[in-house]
């Protein structure tokens, strides 16, 4: 209980290793959109360019690991892999509320973005094979990109998605270098 008590904040890992997970899943999900934009809609549920943005995702899961790395580095502590996992969460929630940010500037940057990609989406779905009361509910499902609840909503994926797999990391990078053994 004394160890916990003198240990130095984690904050500034967390914040670094977040903001760095943020960029990395965010200029990959922006690379993955601008490569679907360049490809013709084929009627398929996934292509190679849609796979880019997941790519993003796992590069991303990396985050717990760095935060873990750099808290230890720079202050030379031990601590069990639960506080890993912890920093893994912190960095899940950090790099959720930075990609949203960043993401809502790229929005003022390029404006059209997230409209053509919804464009680009309905005609993919008007190449599926699939029945048309089916294909009018996938595309009611494409409201303004830009309301709140879409950004709301887009917040909650990324963060579940960024949380589960930095906790993950957070406690591996915990054993790997932060281990009380």
């Amino acid at each position: 209980m004394e160890n916990e008590q003198t240990q130095p904040s984690y904050w500034n890992s967390v914040i670094l290793a977040s903001l760095i997970t943020a960029i990395v899943v965010t200029a990959f999900s922006l690379i993955g959109g601008y490569m679907t934009l360049g490809t013709e809609p084929s009627g398929s549920f996934f292509s190679s360019a849609q796979l880019f943005s997941t790519i993003g995702c796992l590069v991303g899961a990396l985050g717990g690991l760095f935060a873990n790395w750099h808290y230890v580095k720079e202050n030379d502590v031990t601590y069990k892999i639960g506080k890993g996992a912890l920093l893994g969460l912190m960095v899940g929630l950090g790099a959720t509320i930075f990609s949203v940010i960043i993401s809502q500037i790229w929005n003022v940057i390029d404006p059209g973005f997230q409209e053509a990609l919804i464009e680009w989406n309905i005609q993919n779905l008007e190449a599926m094979q699939m029945p048309a009361e089916a294909r009018e509910q996938a595309m009611a499902g494409f409201d303004d990109p830009n309301s709140l609840q879409n950004i709301g909503l887009q917040a909650l994926f990324t963060f579940i998605g960024l949380g589960i797999v930095n906790v993950i990391s957070g406690l591996i990078g915990a054993k790997v270098f932060a281990s009380e053994e």
